[in-house]
């Protein structure tokens, strides 16, 4: 059943960052990351009952960052290719080692080190040039990329404080609060940068099916890791989630046309990265 759950874990993964891009693609940034939050947390009903006021109250201190984060993640999204945002995505595995040090006092061993490096030396062959400097200017010329690497750094602030504060909180229950304040943070970053209610109904009905795929994808991705933990330690299955870059780039050759090619090599090496920092 362990190897069933992290399977789903890795293909729900995968396409997520396909409908993700299908919902963001020249559609208000804002109102994309609150279609594609929203309908993840419409896609957690069956355990609404879960959610506490302690827990909401909660949620409301790393809610705060996510909903920067997965704003971010969101226009990342629309203004960068699948191959290249999935990828980036999992960066926040090196932040995360480096503040799990800073302000929990983890261990910062050579290999994790040396893991860092690699998916660091690993990233350059998304945006491939002459020489590594060139390959890092090529991607942070590129708002999209650059969007989802801050992204990945205040998605590992976001982890840091829920090891701080939700050690005795529902996994579920948290989960379901975390979507419910990020749509509505999202939604009022909306508000205030100009957009009206009829932007928000309009890429409800113009991108239904996307949202309902994006939104089971992101919430029971999470859902299938819960699941997992109880056959895998996080060490085993956190790296095994980083199977998901594959699986994004087979998608986003098959549904969006995209050019893999050499991004291949960026993904094994970020993966490897991944193995020796877990």
């Amino acid at each position: 059943m362990g190897l069933l759950w992290m399977t789903l874990r890795i293909v729900l993964l995968g396409y997520e960052r396909i409908a993700g891009n299908k919902i963001s693609k020249n559609a208000p940034t804002f109102v994309a990351a609150w279609a594609f939050f929203f309908f993840s947390f419409l896609s957690f009903a069956p355990f609404i009952g879960s959610l506490s006021l302690n827990i909401l109250l909660k949620s409301l201190i790393s809610g705060t960052i996510y909903s920067l984060s997965f704003s971010l993640y969101t226009y990342a999204l629309g203004h960068e290719e699948a191959s290249v945002v999935a990828p980036l995505y999992n960066l926040n595995a090196i932040f995360l080692v480096i503040l799990s040090a800073l302000f929990l006092g983890e261990s910062f061993s050579l290999k994790k080190l040396l893991g860092a490096i690699l998916m660091i030396y690993g990233v350059s062959y998304l945006k491939k040039g002459e020489n590594f400097v060139i390959s890092y200017k090529n991607l942070i010329k590129s708002k999209g990329s650059l969007s989802m690497i801050v992204s990945s750094i205040l998605m590992a602030f976001g982890r840091i404080i829920d090891r701080k504060i939700t050690s005795e909180l529902s996994p579920i229950g948290y989960s379901v609060g975390i979507y419910l304040v990020i749509s509505f943070y999202i939604f009022i970053y909306g508000l205030i940068s100009g957009h009206k209610l009829k932007d928000y109904s309009k890429i409800v009905k113009e991108r239904f099916i996307y949202l309902i795929l994006g939104g089971i994808c992101n919430a029971y991705s999470y859902v299938a890791l819960l699941k997992a933990f109880n056959y895998f330690g996080v060490s085993v299955a956190e790296p095994l989630s980083m199977l998901s870059v594959f699986v994004t780039m087979i998608f986003a050759r098959i549904f969006l046309r995209e050019k893999i090619g050499i991004r291949v090599i960026a993904a094994l090496l970020i993966f490897v990265g991944v193995i020796l920092i877990y």
